[in-house]
């Protein structure tokens, strides 16, 4: 947007963003200031359990982000998407205090290899108001949280809008030292669910290009054998006048299967696809292969009114 533009919106929001030219796709992360109502009292209510001392200070990783025109509000937990750790629960209610009513969309992520990849795909695409990633374990958390603080991908801000040190090469090679001296990955603390909250996952959307068109590719997760069934508005996610259902029976690989193939093949017949998988391992496998192969991530489509595509379901062997 123009430069008058910028700061009227910014002004406006009360938020003192970086004023110098910034790198496409650069996302700008405020750490939210510690509030009253959130601290380890809190917690030790929350999850009925007294292991933080009363009067321990705690640093949540809470921030009001922007990326291109579009601010939000998004936290760093250890969770499995639908629980969250003792911190996590202080780090939803930070930003719900922040955030009120507004839908609270997770990310959850297990995948070491591709977390930070995971990290910065949502935080350029996310279209809502209040985003959480939730990793599975401590070290990816940590990885990934350590990583926000090198990367050239992330402007940090203190509370007051002061910039954070990025930290150097050398910095992140002892960051990585002492991850690996630490051994095994110790296991996940305790989860606990937050009251009331309902937690969304968060969808993926990627655009694949096909010639002269791009396709939009979504995943929906069965979790066992397709017992969890896809929504009847996940076909907004991808759009376009047809649209194919295809069931995945198997984990990318097995048999030489690829979703990435797959979706080539049904590219020229249909404008979006749904990739709906038979369990959890499918799926992720299905999300993994999709980012190592850096088809893009997207945000949903605008539906023109009175939108009624064909659909076409697909069970797994057709």
């Amino acid at each position: 947007m123009g430069e008058s533009k910028r700061k009227k919106s910014t002004a406006a929001a009360g938020v003192p963003w970086p004023q110098e030219e910034r790198r496409e796709g650069q996302v700008n992360l405020r750490q939210l200031a510690p509030h009253p109502r959130v601290g380890a009292d809190r917690i030790r209510e929350l999850t009925g359990e007294s292991a933080i001392p009363p009067g321990t200070k705690i640093a949540l990783n809470a921030f009001r982000a922007r990326s291109g025109e579009h601010e939000f509000l998004v936290g760093f937990s250890v969770g499995d998407g639908q629980r969250f750790s003792a911190i996590g629960l202080a780090v939803v209610e930070r930003l719900m205090i922040e955030a009120g009513s507004a839908a609270l969309h997770v990310v959850p992520i297990s995948d070491a290899d591709i977390a930070w990849d995971i990290v910065l795909r949502h935080l350029r695409t996310f279209t809502g108001t209040v985003l959480v990633f939730a990793f599975s374990d401590s070290r990816t958390y940590d990885a990934v949280t350590a990583e926000m603080f090198y990367s050239e991908d992330i402007v940090l801000q203190d509370p007051r809008g002061a910039r954070i040190r990025r930290l150097t090469e050398d910095d992140r090679r002892r960051v990585r030292q002492q991850a690996a001296d630490m051994g095994a990955t110790p296991p996940p603390p305790k989860f606990y669910d937050m009251p009331g909250a309902d937690p969304k996952e968060q969808p993926w959307i990627f655009g694949l290009p096909c010639g002269d068109r791009t396709i939009r590719l979504t995943v929906w997760n069965g979790r066992k054998d397709f017992i969890h069934e896809f929504p009847t508005d996940i076909v907004d996610l991808v759009g376009g006048d047809r649209i194919a259902i295809v069931q995945v029976g198997s984990p990318v690989g097995v048999n030489g299967r690829s979703s990435v193939a797959l979706s080539r093949h049904f590219s020229d017949r249909f404008d979006g696809i749904v990739h709906w998988a038979r369990d959890t391992e499918t799926y992720r496998s299905i999300i993994r292969e999709l980012v190592l192969a850096d088809i893009p991530s997207v945000s949903r489509p605008v539906l023109p009114d009175g939108w009624t595509p064909e659909v076409v379901i697909m069970p797994v062997g057709e």
